[in-house]
C-alpha cells in the first residue's frame, strides 16, 4: 500500500490476502473469457435457428445485471492471459479435488477452440462452394485491435486450418510486421 499510494489514491487500493489477490486476477480473466465463449456458443445456435446474434447481444446487454461489455460474437478470445489463467483455475480446482469446478472452467477453453474451428470451417465451406480459385484475406493478426501482440491469436489458429485445407491466405495487420506473421505461421 505504501508503494502504490504514491500513484493511486489510497481509497482505490484493495487490501486482500495473498490467495485472494492471486485468484482475483485469474477469476477476472476467466469471467471475461467466459462471457466471450458464452456469446460465441449462442452465435452457433443463432445460425441454426435464424436468430440474429447482434440483436440478442443488444437485448441481453440491456439487462443491467449483465451489461453490454464482452457480448460481441467473434472468432474467439486469444492472447496470453485468458487461456493461461483459466487453465490455472482448472489446475487449482483439480489440485483441491474440485473436479466439477475444473471441468466447468475447462469447457470455457473448449468452447473457445470450438468457435475458432467452427469459424474456419464456415470459411472453408464458402470457399469450396466457389467455382474458381479463391484467396482468403485475414484482416488482423494480433489477438486484439490496436496491438501488435499475436500470442495465441485466433487468426493464427484459423489460418493454420485454412492452409491445411489448401486455401490461399493473405494476412494484413497494420501493427504486426510481416516478419512476425511469417514466424507465427512456422
Amino acid at each position: 500500500v505504501n508503494i502504490y499510494k504514491k500513484w493511486v489514491p489510497e481509497n482505490k487500493i484493495l487490501r486482500t490476502n495473498v490467495w485472494s489477490s492471486e485468484l482475483s486476477k485469474l477469476v477476472s480473466n476467466a469471467m471475461l473469457a467466459q462471457r466471450i465463449s458464452s456469446i460465441n456458443s449462442l452465435s452457433a445456435l443463432c445460425e441454426k435457428t435464424g436468430a440474429d446474434i447482434n440483436e440478442i447481444s443488444k437485448a441481453v446487454g440491456m439487462d443491467s445485471r449483465i451489461g453490454s461489455h464482452f457480448l460481441n460474437p467473434s472468432v474467439g478470445f486469444g492472447g496470453s492471459c485468458f487461456q493461461k489463467d483459466i487453465l490455472n483455475l482448472v489446475y487449482l480446482a483439480k489440485h483441491y479435488g474440485l473436479d466439477e469446478v475444473a471441468e466447468y472452467w475447462h469447457h470455457v477453453v473448449k468452447m473457445n477452440d470450438y468457435q475458432k474451428e467452427r469459424f474456419a470451417l464456415n470459411i472453408i465451406k464458402l470457399v469450396n462452394n466457389k467455382k474458381h480459385d479463391v484467396s482468403v484475406s485475414i484482416l488482423g493478426w494480433a489477438f486484439k485491435k490496436n496491438t501488435n501482440d499475436s500470442r495465441e491469436s485466433a487468426s493464427i489458429y484459423v489460418t493454420d486450418i485454412l492452409l491445411k485445407s489448401k486455401i490461399s491466405v493473405n494476412v494484413y495487420d497494420p501493427l504486426v510486421p510481416s516478419d512476425k506473421i511469417i514466424l507465427d505461421l512456422t
